[in-house]
C-alpha cells in the first residue's frame, strides 16, 4: 500500500510511553476516508485519528515505547478496516450525564443535569477500577469525610467573578448552566466532550460563556490521561476575577482515605511536599496520592506553559482539596501586598488548558514529572 506522507518522530531527551501526538498536515487531499500509521522499520500498524479543518488534517496517535534520542518513521496510509473505538462515549440526554469508557471499562461521567449547580465529573475510576475522588455528596459512603458540599470529585469553578460567587453553594451563589453539546466523540486514540456552558449570578443572569472540552485518551493499563481545555468568552460584559482562594479552575476533591490526614501525600513539580510545601506556591504540576481499597494510586494536574500565569499557584489542602488557581495572590502572600485580580474585557476569548494524569503509586512512582514533560515539551515530528 502506497503511503500519503512520512512521518519522522524524534523522542528527545526522555523515554516516550503511551504519550499522546498530535502533527498538522497541511494536506486537504486527506479529508474523508480511514487511515492508519504503519512503522516503516517494523511494519507495525498503529492506530491514528484524524480531524479536518481549512489547512488540512490535524493527525493524533500515541507513541509507544519509543527511548531516549531515538527516532521513528511512520507512513500515513489509507485503509478500508475501520479502527476500534477504545474511548466510546454514551450520551444520556434524560439522566442529564454522559459516559466515559477506556478499553471497554466505565472512566468517568460528565454529569450536567440542571438539579446540579454546576457540571462536574463523577464517578472517577483509576488504575485496579478504584474511584479516586470523593462519593459524598452525590452518594453516602463509609469513612468519608462530609465537609464542602461544593467540593463534587472533579469541577471547574470560581468565587469572586465581579461579586458572584460561583464556587460555593452558600445563599445567593452563582450557577454554571449547560446549554448544549457542541461534540460528542469517541475514536481510537481519544474520545471528547466540548460544552457549552453559561455563567450566571444568583438570579440567573448570564454573566459570560465557556466552552469546555475534555478529551480522553486511550492509555491502557488502568491509568487515565485526560486534557481540560476551558474558553471563557466576555460575551455580556467586561468581568473582573477578583481574588479569592476560593476557586479553581480545575478542581480535585480525592477520595477521603487519599487525604494527608489519612496517610495521603501532597507533592509539586519542584519538589515540596505536603500542605505546607505546596499550598499557594507557584509550580508546573501538583500531585496527590494516597491509599483506595489498600492500592495506592494518585491524581496530578498539570499546567499548560501557555496558560495565563504559568506557572499557577495551587490551592490544594491536606484535607483532599486541590485546585489551580493563579489569582489568589493576596491570600499566597499577604505581606507582598499585591492583588492577583485578573481583568477580561467584553468579546475577550482567555483559554486555559490542563492535563489530567491518574496513575499507580506517588509521583515517584508513577513518573509524574516524565508524564509533565510529554505535555511541556512532546516529541517533535516532521512530516514528509
Amino acid at each position: 500500500m502506497a503511503s500519503l506522507h512520512k512521518l519522522i518522530l524524534e523522542a528527545g531527551e526522555h523515554d516516550r510511553c503511551q504519550c499522546p501526538v498530535t502533527v498538522h498536515i497541511p494536506d486537504k487531499g486527506l479529508n474523508g476516508g480511514q487511515y492508519r500509521l504503519k512503522d516503516e522499520k517494523s511494519g507495525k500498524i498503529i492506530f491514528c485519528q484524524m480531524e479536518s479543518d481549512h489547512t488540512g488534517v490535524w493527525l493524533s496517535w500515541l507513541v509507544q515505547g519509543l527511548k531516549t534520542g531515538c527516532r521513528q518513521t511512520l507512513l500515513v496510509e489509507k485503509t478500508s478496516l475501520p479502527s476500534p473505538s477504545l474511548v466510546s462515549v454514551n450520551k444520556y440526554q434524560e439522566k442529564g450525564r454522559v459516559d466515559i469508557q477506556v478499553h471497554g471499562g466505565l472512566f468517568t461521567s460528565y454529569n450536567y443535569d440542571s438539579k446540579w449547580v454546576r457540571p462536574f465529573l463523577y464517578p472517577v475510576l483509576g488504575p485496579y477500577g478504584v474511584q479516586v475522588t470523593r462519593n459524598w455528596p452525590m452518594k453516602r459512603s463509609r469513612g468519608e469525610h462530609q465537609d464542602h458540599p461544593h467540593h463534587k470529585s472533579i469541577w471547574v469553578a470560581y468565587g469572586d467573578c465581579d461579586g458572584v460567587d460561583n464556587w460555593s453553594e452558600d445563599p445567593g451563589h452563582g450557577t454554571q448552566q449547560h446549554q448544549k453539546f457542541l461534540r460528542v466523540e469517541a475514536g481510537p486514540v481519544f474520545g471528547r466532550i466540548e460544552a457549552l456552558n453559561h455563567w450566571c449570578d444568583a438570579k440567573g443572569k448570564v454573566q459570560f460563556k465557556e466552552n469546555r472540552e475534555i478529551r480522553i485518551y486511550a492509555l491502557s493499563g488502568g491509568i487515565r490521561l485526560f486534557d481540560v481545555t476551558i474558553a471563557f468568552k466576555m460575551t455580556e460584559s467586561g468581568v473582573t476575577f477578583r481574588d479569592t482562594k476560593e476557586g479553581g479552575l480545575i478542581s480535585i476533591r480525592v477520595a477521603s482515605s487519599m487525604d494527608v490526614r489519612n496517610g495521603g501525600r501532597i507533592e509539586n513539580g519542584f519538589g515540596g511536599v505536603q500542605e505546607a510545601e505546596t499550598w499557594g506556591k507557584p509550580a508546573v504540576w501538583c500531585d496527590y496520592s494516597g491509599q483506595v481499597s489498600g492500592r495506592k494510586v494518585g491524581v496530578a494536574v498539570f499546567d499548560h506553559p501557555c496558560n495565563p500565569r504559568f506557572p499557577t499557584g495551587w490551592h490544594v489542602r491536606d484535607y483532599g482539596l486541590m485546585t489551580a488557581n493563579c489569582f489568589a495572590w493576596k491570600h499566597y502572600a499577604p505581606d507582598a501586598n499585591i492583588k492577583g485580580d485578573m481583568k477580561f474585557r467584553k468579546g475577550q476569548v482567555v483559554t486555559w488548558r490542563y492535563r489530567l494524569y491518574i496513575h499507580k503509586g506517588n509521583a515517584q512512582q508513577g513518573k509524574v514529572s516524565s508524564r509533565y514533560l510529554d505535555f511541556f515539551a512532546p516529541p517533535k515530528v516532521k512530516v514528509d
